[in-house]
């Protein structure tokens, strides 16, 4: 059995044999969220101003179970064939402002995880956390297609961090709408374990859903709704559990289980945070949870850094 190395290398001799031969092939490293790297092949036609990437992770995991590498390539190519006709759906100008703005969104990220990638973009601290800025490329049934918005485009467009942030608001709610239940409502496979009572807070998609933490007055409705003040712990970058404060007198088991989570379960990339969050209803304010000992209703507030 190949190697990941091998598989890469073999990939890149074999994918445009009897194809499409007078194309250009190339594997490159491409950084994702929290540092966390892939090996992303190119294809770049001659006539075509687009190369899309396809991480070739996932197809060595089908090889290691025993595909066999015709059957790899081929699913390579057809990879490639889908995102080519997605790509031709794009109709945004991204040197225009007024093009995208109307697709501008905001994304949470870990702040320390990520300090490489927070140099090249505008972005706004927040505690441990990191609010980005992405315009949405393509969404439909089968996932969305986003970029990041780096400085280069912010010098172009020539708005600010804050320009970014009033239209970000608007369209993430608007493109991405929130999701809050019971989490029995989102185990449907099976019925869920007797014991706290937790919510799960994220939108529509379900991708990328912890950023409903920003939205405006969800947090506060949410209060409102069970009476009750309330832990977050962010379970991943797509979700958020919201357990109302009277099920824990004590909040360390809470850190104890985002903490080990991230540790044994969580995907690498798809962490959000180690902390315990907690919203306070009576002055709408949320904070991370404080050291042992201390009220979570009178913790000391981490003001939000630009």
């Amino acid at each position: 059995m190949m190697s990941f190395e091998e598989f890469q290398y073999y990939i890149e001799e074999h994918i445009l044999c009897g194809w499409k031969e007078q194309a250009d092939v190339y594997v490159k490293e491409t950084k994702k969220n929290n540092g966390i790297t892939y090996q992303g092949l190119y294809i770049r036609e001659q006539e075509e101003g687009i190369a899309p990437c396809i991480y070739l992770e996932e197809f060595y995991e089908e090889y290691k179970k025993g595909e066999e590498m015709d059957t790899v390539i081929e699913r390579i190519r057809q990879e490639y064939r889908w995102a080519m006709e997605r790509a031709s759906s794009y109709e945004v100008d991204v040197l225009r402002y007024e093009d995208v703005k109307n697709r501008i969104i905001f994304r949470l990220i870990n702040y320390d995880r990520n300090r490489e990638l927070l140099t090249n973009c505008p972005f706004i601290q927040m505690y441990d956390l990191a609010l980005t800025f992405r315009w949405l490329a393509h969404t439909d049934s089968v996932g969305i297609s986003t970029a990041l918005i780096t400085n280069r485009e912010l010098d172009l467009w020539g708005v600010s961090v804050q320009e970014l942030l009033l239209v970000a608001r608007e369209n993430t709610r608007r493109l991405f709408p929130p999701r809050v239940g019971c989490i029995d409502s989102f185990l449907q496979e099976k019925d869920a374990e007797k014991g706290k009572l937790m919510y799960i807070m994220t939108n529509e998609q379900q991708i990328n859903g912890a950023t409903v933490l920003l939205y405006d007055n969800l947090l506060e409705d949410f209060a409102g709704k069970i009476r009750d003040d309330f832990y977050i712990v962010p379970s991943s970058i797509h979700e958020l559990i919201a357990i109302p404060a009277s099920e824990f007198s004590d909040p360390e088991p809470l850190i104890k289980m985002v903490a080990e989570a991230n540790r044994f379960i969580v995907s690498a990339v798809d962490i959000l945070s180690d902390s315990v969050y907690y919203y306070n209803r009576r002055n709408h304010r949320l904070t991370p949870v404080p050291e042992a000992g201390e009220d979570p209703a009178q913790g000391e507030k981490t003001e939000v850094q630009k």
